[in-house]
């Protein structure tokens, strides 16, 4: 399988299921801005989850995504 190159000219981070993997292709802006809603779940853990398409960040063949705060049982 050839790998296609993500299209970053309307979105930051594209999110793909490839090979039975997880793939979070973006660009610096992008994985600096997954980091900060990261950073905000750590902070702020009363807030649950971030919905990334909620957010003008993905790119137009990105499937939808979401970063949760759960804790251990």
């Amino acid at each position: 399988m050839k790998f296609i190159k993500p299209n970053f000219a309307k979105g930051e981070i594209e999110l793909r299921v490839e090979n039975d993997e997880v793939c979070i292709y973006a660009t610096s802006a992008g994985l600096e801005k997954l980091a900060s809603f990261c950073n905000e779940l750590i902070s702020n853990p009363r807030k649950g989850h971030i919905h990334l398409e909620d957010y003008e960040l993905l790119t137009e063949n990105s499937m939808k995504g979401t970063i949760a705060l759960l804790e251990k049982n």
